[in-house]
């Protein structure tokens, strides 16, 4: 009953949302020259739906009221909704990957790891006292012009679902679903990672790595490297591996490059859209772009902040927990990028975090000062928000889409 309660007042709220956006733009014009109505209305609906309760005002002294089961409950309830893939772009499969069936050197692979290092290794511990039986669930797409291609060569549904290699030399992607590492699965980001695919003509693997705050830091970073080292053991050669992400999955593909890189493994490339790269430093595009973007959340001063409900939900904020969300495997924009792959980032203009995104790609590119400008990328596209990719109606969405296709099938 409560259930349905809420969800007739915040139907109620978007209604009223809706026709305050429309008026607004009639009235005073687009907010942006090149909205078209449907956006800013999507847009005003959206940052309403997510906007931050009064309760986000808390402070460290309210820390212990705070019960982190419930949020975790009420984000299913209110989880990104499952998107659809058009039969004439793609079919997908679900799978799950056993983690007792991966073999790894948790010892070797996550000595030196900063503030990953403890949460990693206890990670490995629990999964193994556990006898390896947890799944981490995928699901792999394959486009529709490849999986043509198979039917004509006589190769099974079951061969083109498998993660393993149709052939050597054969290159896949790794995708990380964005959602503020709260947020979001691979049926949320279905259609997107299914035109990413098939504008590379390659299959996409996305996981579903465990979600913040029940399973904080580095749960994510464990699940996205035993799926890594999955595709390598069913055949994949770490060098023909795309990994790709967006928001907060762009965070999580820049971490497992890094991390991988420490254990002196390369990947093959690098997508990010609207990579989340800093979870301590605030802005200035947060407050000049807060009119234009859907994005919303309290500060890292709240307990309630999407970074610390990531990184360590329910401690207290002070130096040493900002000098250990400094680590570049929490905030890569602080990482030493030389020799660091190809890599493409995608942002739009209007979001609150386009100053950090714009400072990733500046180090990256300092860190690389002889490489090819067309080794790493940036791409940023005017009036857009957070991950426009998602809104498939839009020109510069096809647009960037398609463009994230032919730099991953360039690689």
């Amino acid at each position: 009953m409560a259930d349905l309660l809420a969800k007739s007042v915040m139907a109620v709220t978007m209604a009223t949302v809706t026709v305050r956006s429309t008026l607004s733009y009639y009235v005073k014009g687009p907010r942006c020259p090149s909205w078209p109505l449907w956006f800013q209305v999507r847009r005003d609906t959206i940052h309403r739906a997510i906007r931050t309760a009064p309760k986000a005002a808390l402070t460290d002294d309210a820390i212990d009221e705070i019960d982190f089961a419930q949020m975790d409950e009420e984000r299913r309830r209110w989880d990104l909704p499952e998107s659809t893939l058009p039969a004439e772009i793609g079919a997908h499969r679900r799978g799950a990957i056993r983690v007792g069936d991966v073999a790894i050197d948790a010892a070797a692979a996550f000595a030196g790891t900063g503030p990953a290092e403890s949460g990693l290794l206890a990670l490995d511990a629990a999964d193994r006292a556990a006898g390896g039986q947890r799944e981490i669930p995928y699901e792999i797409i394959a486009p529709d012009a490849l999986r043509r291609t198979a039917d004509s060569s006589g190769c099974s549904a079951e061969r083109l679902f498998d993660c393993a290699p149709l052939a050597a030399g054969e290159r896949v992607i790794l995708y990380l679903h964005g959602g503020a590492y709260k947020m979001g699965s691979a049926a949320s980001h279905r259609a997107l990672v299914g035109r990413i695919a098939a504008h590379a003509g390659l299959r996409s693997v996305s996981i579903e790595y465990r979600l913040a705050p029940l399973h904080p830091f580095p749960a994510q970073l464990h699940d996205a490297y035993i799926s890594f080292q999955h595709l390598v053991a069913r055949g994949f050669a770490p060098g023909d591996i795309v990994v790709a992400g967006d928001s907060a999955g762009g965070n999580l593909a820049l971490v497992l490059a890094l991390l991988l890189r420490h254990t002196g493994v390369g990947v093959r490339g690098l997508l990010l859209l609207s990579p989340w790269a800093d979870l301590i430093t605030e802005r200035a595009s947060l407050k000049r772009n807060a009119r234009f973007d859907f994005l919303t959340a309290p500060p890292l001063a709240s307990p309630l902040s999407p970074a610390r409900t990531f990184y360590a939900p329910g401690r207290r904020l002070d130096e040493g927990m900002r000098r250990e969300m400094a680590h570049p495997l929490v905030s890569p924009v602080y990482a030493d990028f030389a020799g660091f792959p190809p890599t493409l980032i995608q942002a739009g203009e209007k979001e609150v975090i386009i100053d950090e995104i714009a400072q990733l790609h500046h180090n990256i590119a300092a860190a690389n000062p002889g490489a090819d400008p067309a080794r790493h990328v940036y791409e940023c596209v005017p009036d857009m928000v957070h991950v426009f990719h998602q809104f498939l109606s839009l020109p510069d969405a096809r647009r960037a889409i398609a463009r994230a296709g032919e730099f991953i099938a360039s690689l």
